[in-house]
């Protein structure tokens, strides 16, 4: 009988699987473009923590009165209650990005930039450290970063100096060799040591015209926002949308959050993003179950986001890409 202590720790096996999922993948998935595979992701990711400062995209309205608001704000802005560390360590591998300039002078020496949603939260350095570290220990992961949303740029403080942001902390991990995101497979980035995928919605000539922009993919992702308060309205909309084939030359998101509208907060102020994500996801993991990896197909399903992702909402959409064989990623 061998010895316990040869005997390996099932809890941290499972947790490795979780946690390197992708360096887990079959390897006939390992020549699939990474617009093919199933990737779980989350929605307004950093907003895990907000401040009591109201950010720039906060409505005037609110704005004037955030003072006495501020708890009702701040329930309809959080959108996570993980962490970026705890993301990644659950499978999220996409990263849905707000950022806007750093107005408190002391910050800036920090980061010159910061994430928003309706409040400020952390500085965009400090999180992006944080996901180096985690690539640090799990050198096979890969993680897609998309910008889409950028507040009170001016010249000094513009997309050229948080472009110049990422690739101080990221370094050669940043993926700045492929002339497109078709070229981007697990086994491409693996053989360059590369871990981090740039997604930039802005024009690429307004981010800098002296960069070379290969490997910087600006305005290659589809993310149509069903922008609807009722969970039966958003899952109309997931079906049509994924009803007919879909191209793989982008990046296709799956939002599987409903949007409250003003009037739905006014007979529910005191409730919450949580508490309407909780329905949400359970009826969005049995969506999940029904589809398959590869958005080319009918059903097919490329990155999958929400609010309050968890462990069984990663595990959901990372089966996907073991649909049809035996294996899958345990709960």
């Amino acid at each position: 009988m061998a010895s316990s202590c040869c005997t390996p720790n099932s809890e941290l096996v499972t947790e490795l699987k979780h946690i390197e999922w992708m360096k887990n993948l079959p390897t006939n998935l390992h020549n699939e473009p990474i617009t093919k595979l199933a990737i779980p992701g989350t929605h307004d990711s950093f907003a895990f923590h907000l401040t009591s400062q109201p950010g720039p995209d906060l409505i005037p309205n609110l704005r004037r009165f955030h003072w006495i608001l501020r708890p009702i704000i701040r329930n309809w802005s959080i959108t996570q209650n993980k962490n970026f560390t705890e993301q990644l360590q659950i499978g999220i591998r996409y990263f849905d990005l707000r950022v806007c300039r750093t107005t408190d002078e002391n910050l800036c020496k920090k980061s010159p930039f910061t994430f928003t949603h309706g409040l400020l939260g952390r500085l965009v350095r400090e999180c992006l450290e944080e996901m180096n570290e985690f690539l640090n220990k799990y050198s096979q992961e890969i993680i897609l970063l998309d910008f889409n949303h950028f507040y009170d740029f001016i010249e000094d403080h513009g997309h050229k100096k948080l472009i110049d942001l990422i690739h101080e902390v990221f370094g050669t991990k940043l993926c700045t060799t492929a002339r497109t995101i078709n070229e981007c497979t697990l086994n491409y980035l693996w053989n360059h040591k590369q871990q981090v995928i740039l997604l930039y919605d802005e024009d690429a000539d307004k981010c800098s015209p002296y960069m070379d922009k290969i490997g910087h993919f600006f305005k290659v992702c589809e993310s149509p926002w069903p922008n609807t308060p009722r969970v039966e309205t958003l899952f109309l909309f997931l079906n049509e949308k994924v009803s007919q084939p879909r191209p793989t030359t982008c990046i296709n998101v799956t939002q599987g959050q409903t949007t409250p509208d003003g009037s739905s907060i006014q007979r529910n102020p005191f409730s919450s993003l949580y508490a309407n994500a909780k329905q949400t996801n359970a009826t969005l993991i049995k969506w999940i179950s029904d589809r398959q990896r590869d958005p080319s197909l009918v059903n097919g399903v490329n990155v999958v986001i929400c609010d309050f992702a968890d462990q069984a909402f990663t595990n959901s959409v990372i089966n996907l890409n073991y649909k049809n064989s035996t294996k899958e990623i345990s709960t």
